[in-house]
């Protein structure tokens, strides 16, 4: 709101903001994240930085990063985005998406380190050399960059901002899996698929041995390998199984029932 009102933003609010959302994610890093959210047009930007921000925090628990270093990364994480932010939507559409990156670095770097600003400069960047704004090879390209990079892709493909089509999370895992290493760097992604829940629990999957149920628990390191409850009604008789995939090596989930 201040941005857009041309006022300034306190940092400080956001330094305490971000204290408390590390707080609460360190404290629950075992735990494996199951992005479910209500877009309108008025929320899509907090909520997808939030997401960018808890995802990127995730992946850096999960790399060991230090305290600073996650702080540094939570907050260009969450204010990726920030140069978008008050740009008029004529003016976005004729400079295109390469402006809010170098937007982002200098409204960053006044009141946070340069490391979080250079988030806002790099997430666009590719290891393969062919992102945003300078090109950037892999080993030019700040972590904390990439690790935001794959955060913002992940939710990006949940819900594409432009078109409004959403992805099933097993299906971005998929499709993020076929960047590693060209649009995506390759370790960031490894650490990432241990942070995600692929299929989320509560939704119904149909399995390779053509039973039905649903995921109701998950195995951090394995998200593609949930806990799903598999019900059969026999006359007036329920049976009632549990089915882990991490043990069942070959039963596969074939089908996200929607």
């Amino acid at each position: 709101r201040s941005l857009r009102s041309g006022k300034q933003f306190n940092p400080r609010t956001v330094s305490v903001s971000i204290d408390s959302l590390l707080d609460d994610l360190t404290k629950n890093k075992d735990v494996l994240l199951q992005l479910t959210d209500i877009r309108t047009e008025d929320n899509r930007q907090y909520v997808h930085a939030l997401n960018v921000c808890m995802i990127s925090v995730m992946i850096g628990l999960n790399m060991d990063l230090s305290p600073q270093q996650l702080k540094e990364l939570a907050i260009g994480a969450l204010l990726h985005d920030i140069g978008k932010v008050g740009l008029d939507p004529a003016v976005k559409e004729r400079i295109g998406p390469m402006h809010h990156t170098w937007r982002g670095f200098e409204i960053l770097k006044k009141d946070f380190s340069l490391m979080a600003a250079h988030v806002a400069l790099q997430h666009h960047e590719q290891p393969n050399g062919r992102g945003i704004p300078r090109g950037l090879a892999s080993n030019e390209i700040h972590l904390y960059a990439k690790i935001v990079s794959a955060a913002n892709t992940y939710d990006n493909l949940l819900y594409n901002e432009e078109t409004g089509q959403r992805l099933m999370p097993h299906e971005a895992c998929e499709q993020m899996m076929a960047m590693s290493g060209s649009k995506l760097d390759r370790d960031v992604l490894i650490h990432f698929l241990k942070t995600v829940s692929s299929y989320p629990t509560g939704i119904s999957v149909k399995l390779s041995t053509k039973e039905t149920g649903v995921v109701v628990g998950q195995h951090r390191g394995l998200p593609g390998r949930p806990i799903v409850r598999v019900v059969k009604r026999d006359e007036d008789y329920l049976d009632i199984k549990e089915v882990d995939l991490a043990w069942m090596t070959t039963v596969f989930i074939d089908q996200v029932l929607t």
